[in-house]
């Protein structure tokens, strides 16, 4: 995980973010603690109170827990709803995106679809 301290994004919110992507990519499962707040401000030499605000904001989520004595764990079906709220996310903000981009440069539907088609494969 790297932070970006240049950026107008606060700290907080791209220490959230870095733990959701690694729960979506399954780099930490669900029942498996995340790394605790002592280890996050560690490693990226941030306040623990920076680290807890990022980790109030997967409880509130739902997304993680904590268990009193043993630390925060992934909550079940945290990888679900992540991929639920990033479809969701994707359709209503990157896919208009794409389509205006693609019907702007004269691309038709078929076009779009054979170029998705040759390079999806590439990345899985």
């Amino acid at each position: 995980m790297t932070i970006d301290f240049d950026t107008q994004t606060p700290i907080y919110l791209q220490i959230s973010e870095m733990l959701r992507q690694a729960i979506l990519a399954g780099d930490i499962k669900e029942g498996e603690p995340i790394p605790s707040v002592r280890q996050l401000s560690v490693e990226q030499n941030l306040n623990p109170q920076t680290v807890l605000n990022a980790t109030q904001l997967l409880i509130n989520e739902d997304l993680i827990e904590k268990r009193r004595g043993l630390g925060m764990y992934v909550q079940e079906g945290a990888r679900e709803k992540l991929q639920r709220d990033e479809m969701q996310a994707f359709k209503n903000s990157e896919l208009p995106t794409l389509m205006s981009r693609a019907k702007l440069l004269g691309l038709s539907k078929q076009e779009l679809i054979e170029i998705i088609d040759r390079n999806y494969g590439e990345e899985h």
